[in-house]
């Protein structure tokens, strides 16, 4: 599994923080972690978080994966939050054998870089290896090609169309001061408003509104009429499966499967819930 390093420095970069690194081999090494590199995976605690993300990507190509699970984890609940940390996380947890938290952890970064084909193969490599035979929770073929806006585009990426698409309105609706007869600016700013409706639509679904997935941790879980342990077992789920999150309550989440009808309620500490 290929891990990121030279999208996510510059990424540090442009924050203003000192990071350097390049891309890492496909696979970690096979001999066993020298000293140096040992060393190098351990940083300091005030370490900043370029320097976090090289020594993190240092303990992956080790293969002391628990140590870059702890460092992509603190980088990412420091708010430094991208999506190749979210990538290069998923692969640590899939080469220590968490599918649920990999899994996760992949759509995360899917959110960031929907048009990503490492993460897209990636994320349909660790779904061959759920045990529950389930579609994932994924718009159809035919939804993404009528709004392929909304699922092309990260919510930067539409918060950024917005943003530009309405300054673009505001300037022909200013030229129109001076042009009042211009037939083109007219149709112009029509479809500059049309479209700025959709995209800023389609922008406050995903915040307001998101779909909300739950991706199975445990080997196994128990699947519940109601939320208490005493509620009748439906069925189980097991490690990897996701499933789309319709309710929550008293720690517990409502959950649906593909079959019409087919639900129940499972324990929220048992699931990674991923907003999208």
């Amino acid at each position: 599994m290929k891990i990121r390093t030279f999208f996510a420095v510059c990424w540090v970069i442009a924050l203003g923080l000192t990071a350097a690194g390049q891309e890492a081999p496909a696979e970690p090494p096979a001999t066993p972690a020298t000293a140096e590199a040992a060393e190098t995976a351990a940083p300091p605690q005030d370490l900043v978080p370029g320097e976090a993300f090289v020594n993190a990507n240092a303990a992956y190509e080790a293969g002391d994966y628990p140590q870059a699970i702890t460092l992509y984890e603190q980088l990412l609940e420091g708010g430094f939050e991208n999506g190749h940390a979210h990538y290069n996380l998923g692969n640590a947890y899939l080469r220590h054998g968490e599918l649920g938290h990999a899994i996760a952890s992949y759509r995360r970064s899917q959110g960031f870089l929907p048009r990503d084909e490492d993460v897209r193969a990636n994320l349909a490599f660790a779904r061959k290896s759920a045990k529950d035979a389930l579609a994932a929770p994924e718009p159809s073929a035919v939804e993404r090609t009528l709004f392929f806006w909304h699922y092309g585009l990260s919510r930067a990426e539409l918060g950024t169309l917005v943003v530009v698409l309405n300054a673009l309105l505001w300037l022909v609706l200013m030229l129109r001061i001076y042009r009042r007869a211009s037939e083109t600016l007219r149709w112009t700013s029509i479809v500059l408003l049309l479209v700025l409706l959709i995209t800023g639509g389609s922008l406050a679904i995903r915040h307001l509104k998101p779909q909300q997935v739950a991706v199975v941790v445990p080997q196994e879980v128990d699947v519940r009429s109601g939320t208490t342990d005493t509620a009748l077992v439906l069925f189980k789920l097991h490690a990897g499966t996701e499933v789309r999150v319709v309710d929550r309550r008293e720690g517990a989440l409502r959950i649906a499967l593909p079959e019409a009808g087919r639900g129940g309620w499972i324990d929220a500490q048992h699931a990674e819930v991923v907003s999208e």
